[in-house]
């Protein structure tokens, strides 16, 4: 879900692959699905591309990825990148997708063998949504680092919101 940090740890990831020397320059490309696709036949291909030529050196971050899971234009997004990976084009690069578990996992398995392959299920990072201690400990983090001061019902208030938030939007982690 949103707000698990998954983009606060691809940020880590970067640095240490650059640390490690299999980065050359360890920056984040973030892109969503959309930035992918085109208008025409064609148009997902060269902006795939582009995009990966852009990301060498770095981390390519692809936002809800889940999207590809068609046949015409995210087919073709998929197939370009297992394409370039496999004629070893990314090299100097790592390639995040990201996305809600299920759709990933279909899309993974349904559109591209060589997805499979390239991205199995088995290595991939899963986070969970952030428990009533966990988001406790982030609230009393970000008082401490704003120098402000909160009475416990105030905190245990704020955590019981932002848990109501959590279980009433898929979308909120």
């Amino acid at each position: 879900n949103a707000g698990t940090g998954k983009t606060t740890c691809a940020y880590l990831y970067a640095r240490v692959l650059t640390a490690l020397g299999l980065l050359s320059k360890g920056e984040i490309v973030r892109k969503s699905a959309s930035d992918f696709l085109g208008d025409h036949v064609g148009d997902a291909q060269t902006k795939t591309s582009a995009i990966l030529e852009q990301a060498i050196g770095n981390v390519l971050i692809i936002d809800e990825a889940y999207a590809f899971d068609d046949q015409l234009y995210g087919k073709a997004v998929l197939d370009t990148l297992v394409e370039k990976i496999q004629d070893g084009d990314g090299q100097d690069m790592a390639i995040l997708l990201l996305g809600y578990e299920t759709p990933m996992l279909q899309m993974i398995k349904g559109q591209n063998p060589g997805l499979l392959r390239r991205f199995p299920a088995e290595q991939a990072f899963y986070f969970d949504d952030f428990t009533m201690d966990e988001l406790l400990e982030i609230l009393e983090f970000k008082l401490d680092e704003t120098k402000t001061t909160a009475s416990v019902g105030f905190k245990r208030k704020a955590v019981e919101q932002w848990v109501i938030q959590q279980q009433a939007a898929s979308n909120f982690g």
